[in-house]
């Protein structure tokens, strides 16, 4: 079941309220309304999580401290997951909604997080400032209380700005390279990331010339290094980098928005460098 629709409280919470969830011996039981969506087998460790009561009160404190415009709650199976979206905000010609993802499962398929950021139609970020990722063994339940506690108007401050400082700027495609990469023996998984990189700046980005086109279509295992280096629209990267995972749960968005803002560092020192005629 999905609903995404305009916000209201009470229409909400009659839909949060539908979720029950119980444990008999080693089964948790999940159920929306009278219909049982998933049972699920766990080990004695695992602790109930009173995410009808989390969701609530997340809801009353965001509220709280955003104008909440829009909800999308999806219950499939062993899942549930709310997603909140509050004040516009522009950067960079692109409009982004202040949002919240709470995701949690009783099927041992995901951890229960809880996590801030801003979206936009093509993709969205998530930043530091509200996050929390757990399994749900004992003390899932204070680790998500303690999640939200610095919750306020001055949640997304740190990642506007961030975002913002990337408008304007360019980074070297051999830099690029080293921050999705990473350190040391490089994972196959890094490798397709950079390749699904590529393979989108090709399609988007205008004026590329046949010796840029040619690196971009070279596979990354085999692109050991980039003589004729060049440079790309930082905040054009990054937003390119953030759609190929617009599907995936908020924590991977978390991680690879953390990962792939290392470039704000290097796209100012590019233009300091470019000024001081370096």
């Amino acid at each position: 079941m999905v609903i995404s629709k305009a916000y209201n409280k009470e229409e909400l919470f009659s839909k949060i309220e539908m979720i029950s969830i119980e444990k008999v011996e080693n089964q948790v039981i999940t159920k929306f309304g009278n219909n049982i969506t998933k049972i699920a087998n766990v080990s004695n460790r695992y602790e109930i999580f009173d995410i009808v009561k989390y969701l609530k009160d997340k809801v009353e404190i965001i509220e709280s401290n955003f104008t909440i415009s829009k909800y999308r709650l999806v219950i499939k199976g062993g899942q549930q997951s709310l997603q909140l979206f509050s004040d516009n905000v522009e950067i960079g010609g692109i409009t982004f909604n202040k949002s919240f993802y709470i995701l949690n499962s009783t099927d041992k398929s995901r951890r229960l997080s809880f996590n801030s950021g801003l979206h936009s139609e093509q993709f969205y970020c998530i930043g530091k400032a509200v996050s929390m990722n757990k399994k749900h063994l004992k003390g899932v339940t204070k680790a998500a209380e303690e999640a939200s506690s610095g919750l306020n108007g001055e949640t997304f401050n740190d990642q506007i700005e961030s975002l913002e400082s990337l408008v304007g700027h360019k980074i070297k495609f051999s830099k690029i390279r080293e921050i999705i990469l990473g350190d040391g023996d490089v994972p196959d998984i890094n490798h397709r990331k950079f390749d699904a990189f590529k393979n989108s700046v090709r399609f988007q980005s205008q004026n590329l010339t046949e010796s840029q086109r040619r690196i971009l279509m070279r596979e990354s295992k085999r692109l050991t290094s980039i003589e004729d280096d060049f440079y790309l629209d930082a905040f054009l990267v990054f937003r390119i980098y953030m759609t190929i995972f617009n599907r995936q749960d908020s924590h991977i968005i978390r991680n690879e928005t953390e990962r792939i803002m290392a470039i704000t560092q290097w796209a100012v020192r590019n233009t300091i460098l470019e000024s001081l005629g370096i």
